[in-house]
């Protein structure tokens, strides 16, 4: 069964723009994952800023894999004094979906 992780970014205000460049670099190669499903990358329409990213995996290895990724890791490393606050990750499983 998939596994969907929602994921929420807020950057410090003087941030919002270097954060979401980071993102769209993280968006592409996360796609590119074997165990990826989806990823998708929102920008909030409030203030403070947050992003949010829908994000599908095929399985806990698929997720385990992301998160051990170069790419992963070289951008938790670039945004950590970026943000103004901890990113938050809620996971779910599907319950009434569209593909």
């Amino acid at each position: 069964m998939s596994i969907s992780l929602i994921a929420t970014v807020t950057p410090k205000p003087e941030a919002v723009d270097k954060v979401e460049a980071l993102m769209r670099d993280l968006t592409g190669h996360s796609r590119a994952e074997p165990g990826n499903r989806r990823y998708d990358l929102f920008r909030g329409t409030d203030t403070p800023v947050r992003f949010h990213v829908f994000e599908i995996y095929a399985d806990e290895a698929a997720i385990e894999a992301h998160r051990a990724s170069p790419h992963y890791t070289a951008f938790r490393a670039a945004v950590g004094d970026l943000l103004a606050e901890a990113p938050v990750v809620v996971a779910a499983t599907p319950v009434d979906t569209v593909e």
